[in-house]
């Protein structure tokens, strides 16, 4: 009987990047979405930097073997080892000594996301991922340190890596335009929301009266970054005063932007410069579950980022069959959920006209029958996520 091909996720972001942890739960989560026969043929394995947070251990404690922790698993950082890590590098140039050491002595088979060459000395194999090209379309919001370090760190996935995985199309497009000599080495992968069943037993409304949340708003859930391109709905917002139009708009996420601190400052000037205080509600970054109650109760969700790799905010609202008002950037375009209208990201005028008809047309949630066939559908489109993981994980074996 063949061993179990023993794979290791590692985790990503945390509190400043939301995004990061939702991807790798997801894998966990759609993996455990396949067959148990199929599950029988890999173990999961999980390495974290720092503690999990108990509501997300508790989502994938059942799919997880066994979670590693660099300070408890891996060899630790004497001088002596840093000396013989040096020296291990400098003669067989291996990508991380100390790393490498862990994955043979756990008998790791694939690893995932990280940068390796996967050549014949090495006892694993692995996948890079990319999560988007920002910084080459918004050079604006990045300081030049930090362009030199993405362009330097995509420099070293393309040269360094067997399999680069992109979130979608539209990134593995811009992949082959900056690196075209490492073309051949890209996998899409577009992940998907698990649809746990314990959002669609909450009480919308009891979540809205809890925020003190009025019973008919918009919702945005995006971090507060300058991509994310609040600012433009609140200039739509100001529009629809002069119509006598005063629609509601909840945002939930952390209201910090490490690349422009005073951003905070700006988002809050700007809404009492525009007068919409009374409009725009900032709730600042609430449990997902939360957040997934008041998705369910909005009249329709706004997304109107910049830039994305691919939204996990669309594939959470997909999970609910929510309308979602979308700006149009080719990723956007490219998820395409169902029930979704496009705006031209500079216009506010556009935006404000599909804000105004919804405001008039759209009544608060749940629609329970639209979340029941919507739930169905996004169970097949998790388990296919997870079959495409595994596919890429025992090509890379090959």
């Amino acid at each position: 009987m063949n061993k179990p091909l023993r794979i290791c996720l590692i985790m990503q972001g945390g509190r400043g990047w939301i995004g990061g942890s939702e991807y790798i739960k997801n894998i966990i989560l759609a993996l455990g979405t396949l067959s148990p026969d199929i599950r029988s043929t890999f173990e999961l394995n999980l390495l974290c930097n720092e503690a999990i947070e108990p509501t997300l251990y508790k989502q994938i404690e059942s799919y997880v073997n066994k979670i590693y922790y660099p300070e408890l698993h891996l060899e630790p950082l004497t001088l002596c080892n840093r000396f013989m890590w040096k020296m291990i590098t400098s003669l067989s140039k291996a990508n991380n000594p100390r790393m490498e050491i862990f994955f043979r002595k756990e008998k790791i088979n694939f690893v995932y996301p990280y940068s390796s060459q996967n050549s014949e000395s090495t006892s694993y194999r692995s996948a890079s991922w990319i999560a988007d090209f920002q910084h080459k379309y918004l050079p604006q919001f990045f300081t030049e340190k930090e362009l030199r370090q993405r362009d330097e760190g995509l420099t070293h996935v393309a040269n360094c890596s067997s399999i680069v995985v992109l979130s979608s199309k539209t990134a593995e497009s811009d992949f082959h335009t900056f690196f075209p000599k490492a073309s051949f080495k890209t996998k899409v992968l577009s992940f998907k929301t698990y649809p746990l069943h314990t959002w669609y037993e909450g009480n919308p409304q009891q979540k809205q009266q809890e925020y003190s949340l009025p019973d008919r708003f918009f919702l945005i859930s995006n971090q507060f970054w300058q991509h994310k391109n609040h600012l433009i709905v609140f200039q739509a917002l100001k529009l629809l005063q002069k119509k006598l139009i005063y629609p509601k708009i909840v945002c939930t996420g952390h209201i910090y932007d490490y690349r422009k601190p005073d951003y905070s400052d700006i988002i809050l000037q700007t809404i009492h410069k525009l007068s919409i205080a009374d409009q725009v509600h900032l709730l600042g970054l609430i449990p997902k579950f939360d957040q997934m109650q008041l998705m369910r109760r909005s009249l329709a969700i706004i997304q109107p980022s910049l830039f994305e790799g691919w939204s996990t905010f669309v594939e959470d609202a997909r999970c609910l069959g929510k309308p979602i008002i979308l700006s149009d950037i080719p990723v956007n375009l490219e998820q395409n959920p169902t029930n979704c209208l496009f705006f031209e990201r500079n216009s506010p005028e556009q935006l404000a006209s599909l804000i105004a008809d919804w405001w008039e047309q759209l009544l608060p949630g749940p629609n329970l029958e639209q979340e029941d066939i919507s739930r169905k559908n996004s169970y097949s489109g998790v388990q296919a996520f997870g079959y495409r993981f595994l596919e890429i994980a025992r090509e890379a074996l090959q």
